[in-house]
């Protein structure tokens, strides 16, 4: 055998390792996507839960003349907190 035939087969092994990890890497990658979206909804599911628990407080222990004052602080406070996240993820992702 001369060295042409085997520099041939190391490097088609070479190849062969690198096609396998390279679909390693993906199928780690989309289980890490999946389990991010999957972490997204049960996020989304609390903060949702979490504002219609809120609410339902100020409705229960505050008295009528100054819920919606209470309700449009509240909403405000939910308003800025999300604006202040977004800014940061848009600023990370460009």
């Amino acid at each position: 055998m001369s060295d042409d035939d085997t520099g041939g087969a190391t490097e088609a092994q070479h190849d062969d390792e690198t096609a396998a990890s390279n679909t390693g890497q993906r199928v780690i990658d989309a289980l890490q996507w999946a389990a991010f979206a999957m972490l997204i909804l049960v996020a989304l599911i609390a903060t949702l839960q979490f504002y219609f628990a809120a609410s339902n407080a100020i409705r229960n222990f505050v008295t009528p003349d100054y819920r919606p004052l209470f309700q449009a602080i509240f909403n405000l406070v939910i308003l800025l907190a999300s604006a202040l996240g977004l800014s940061v993820l848009v600023r990370r992702i460009t």
